[in-house]
């Protein structure tokens, strides 16, 4: 595939996928024309870096489809200043999009394949802003906390209240909550005076590792 059809293909996932579900931020859209998705996919899979589906990663992981990705990104309102916990590294291309933002970001894995990929495609994009440990962060990652974001790349069936105690006051969390489909993608605002909430929309993405609703047996 050439790089002149990738450049279309990200115009036209820039145009017809994100700017149409309401990301018009202009230093966003220029993140994403910037950082080449296409290096951030497994080989064989870059035509279909900027398709509007989920790719194959390991196993059963896949990645969220761009324009999840970049609507997830938006919701965060992600500053220079920003001190980040991302929960779920899969790709990279997420980490790599808040690491071209924000002051900092530790992302935290469970596969040690899947860890040091992302580790190569960011070293690859000279972004040395970034850490990625390996560990459960199903219920939040106290070892850096507090956090100024953090985002959750995975659906949860509940959020844990030590997320909210690993946010620092001003600090915003994204994540997708449910027990069953479709998840909600939800904002929390922590403030002095508590938790502002706000459900963005709904959407369909795997369960993050250990973050599953239990199952119920019916007799």
């Amino acid at each position: 595939m050439t790089q002149s059809t990738l450049d279309l293909a990200r115009d036209n996932m820039i145009l017809n996928q994100v700017r149409s579900w309401g990301v018009l931020d202009e230093h966003i859209l220029e993140l994403l024309r910037r950082i080449p998705r296409e290096r951030f996919v497994g080989a064989g899979f870059e035509k279909l870096a900027y398709a509007d589906t989920a790719l194959p990663l390991s196993g059963q992981r896949v990645t969220l489809p761009p324009k999840l990705e970049a609507r997830l990104f938006h919701a965060l309102n992600p500053q220079s200043h920003d001190r980040v916990l991302e929960v779920g590294t899969g790709s990279g291309y997420l980490t790599a999009l808040l690491a071209s933002s924000t002051e900092y970001v530790t992302s935290i894995e469970t596969d040690e394949g899947i860890a040091e990929l992302a580790r190569e495609r960011l070293r690859a994009e000279s972004l040395d802003n970034v850490r990625i440990e390996i560990g459960d962060a199903s219920k939040g990652w106290v070892k850096h906390a507090p956090y100024d974001l953090i985002l959750v790349n995975g659906a949860l069936a509940d959020l844990p209240e030590s997320f909210l105690d690993q946010l620092a006051v001003g600090g915003r969390l994204v994540c997708m909550l449910g027990k069953q489909l479709p998840n909600v993608c939800v904002k929390m605002v922590k403030q002095d005076g508590g938790i502002v909430r706000e459900e963005l929309f709904e959407t369909e993405v795997p369960y993050l590792a250990h973050g599953a609703p239990d199952v119920c047996f019916e007799f």
